[in-house]
């Protein structure tokens, strides 16, 4: 028998919350037994840096908590009772039911029983998610599928210059919402509306995605099911980009400008900015950089958005020499060879050695190899980082000895805070 140890998600069911709850007024009704929901709550909510997301989130999220007699009898009567209440006492604009694994096991039928609402002026919908489909990866797509098949709507005519985001998954990426804050801010810029960013979407705009001229998918691996099912109902076409950190974003602009047909020569003066803002930080810390980053190896841990951006931020921005690069989302193998050249495919003939691991003992056996100067993992990488005395940035999922809000490490401005982060880290064990 195989397990992970320490592992870095939680199931398809936290995935599939971790969607509905990035949704404005979305309540989610949870048909699962009673732990799911609040071992999710906190599993995702205290270990992504102590933000708690969602409308109805948490304690507040319906549940049927199935038992014993739902296991043999059927848990069908249950899921209408549970809908039939929460219409009744929670005000939402979508009602957004969600499956874990007991009624994926005895084989509740969920499509009939939220079909009877149908017809009420409630949006219900409805997605399958037991825990043992895959990780929050897995269930984020299966969540995003069912907005496609159940909410988005066909449309006529399309929005110019209008676009949807999609591939961070809430909560499991700590930093989301800045992440995606960035993003928006640079697309405008360059004049691209974003309709779905991910974060705080309503159902109305949710109900028109069909209408954009572009979906973007932020990852390298997340996301990529879920947007070419877009594109087969909708003829919606999508560009792959993972998340641009640092002068890694100008390509990224450029790219989305080529293929949209926007005006060149106005992106080119967009980037010229954002990299003289960018510059005039990391000029300033060039005394600092001297004094505690120059010629430091570093290692990273984390899935592979972070693993992709931060390495090449790092490497082709501030010239620090990558020494290990782990990816623990575990992407399919069809991919691995596209993501590890993304990671090694680097300025200064530089290039990290790259795994492919989500177990902790594992990894953390090829850390000890050949320990890095600096390491930018998660709160779980703590106590071996500190045996092995390396300092550590605590950046990906579990994240629950830092707080976070509103910061974000994309973009250009995200860039500035990783550089912070890690001088603060740094100079703290000095």
């Amino acid at each position: 028998m195989s397990y992970v140890e320490t592992a870095r998600s939680t199931c398809a069911l936290g995935g599939a919350l971790s969607l509905i709850h990035s949704i404005e007024k979305a309540v989610p009704i949870i048909h699962a037994g009673p732990g799911c929901g609040s071992v999710l709550n906190f599993g995702q909510n205290l270990a992504s840096g102590y933000q708690f997301i969602g409308y109805a989130s948490g304690s507040a999220s319906p549940s049927t908590n199935t038992l014993e007699k739902h296991v043999i009898f059927g848990g069908e009567n249950r899921l209408r009772e549970q809908i039939k209440s929460t219409l009744e006492l929670v005000d939402a604009d979508l009602y957004f039911v969600v499956s874990g694994c007991t009624a994926g096991l005895i084989g509740d039928d969920i499509r009939s029983v939220v079909s009877e609402f149908s017809g009420n002026s409630e949006t219900v919908i409805f997605s399958e998610a037991p825990g043992f489909k895959g990780s929050t990866y897995q269930g984020y797509e299966i969540a995003y599928k069912s907005l496609i098949d159940q909410v988005i709507q066909p449309v006529t005519r399309k929005e110019k210059n209008t676009v949807n985001l999609l591939g961070i998954v809430p909560a499991q990426d700590p930093f989301w919402q800045g992440n995606i804050s960035e993003i928006v801010r640079l697309l405008g810029r360059i004049g691209l509306k974003v309709n779905l960013s991910g974060d705080g979407d309503t159902v109305k705009k949710i109900r028109k995605a069909a209408g954009v001229d572009l979906n973007i998918l932020l990852s390298a691996n997340t996301g990529i099911s879920a947007a070419k099912h877009f594109k087969e109902k909708f003829d919606v076409s999508y560009i792959q980009y993972p998340l641009p950190i640092g002068t890694e974003t100008g390509k990224f602009l450029r790219e989305i400008a080529n293929t949209l047909g926007l005006d060149k020569q106005k992106v080119n003066k967009v980037i010229e900015e954002e990299e003289k803002y960018l510059w005039k930080y990391l000029i300033k810390f060039s005394e600092a950089y001297a004094f505690i980053l120059v010629n430091k190896e570093f290692g990273i841990i984390g899935d592979t958005n972070y693993v992709i951006g931060m390495t090449r931020f790092l490497t082709n921005d501030l010239g620090l020499h990558p020494k290990l690069a782990v990816v623990t989302d575990a992407p399919s193998e069809s991919i691995r060879d596209t993501i590890k050249e993304s990671i090694t495919n680097l300025n200064y003939d530089l290039s990290p050695g790259v795994i492919f691991e989500s177990d902790a003992y594992k990894i953390w056996d090829e850390v000890s190899k050949n320990p890095p100067d600096l390491l930018i993992g998660s709160s779980a990488d703590k106590p071996a980082a500190q045996k092995l005395n390396i300092p550590l940035l605590a950046t990906s999922y579990p994240l629950y000895d830092r707080i976070a809000l509103s910061k974000g490490y994309s973009g250009y401005r995200g860039s500035i805070n990783l550089v912070e982060d890690i001088g603060d880290v740094l100079l703290s064990t000095m």
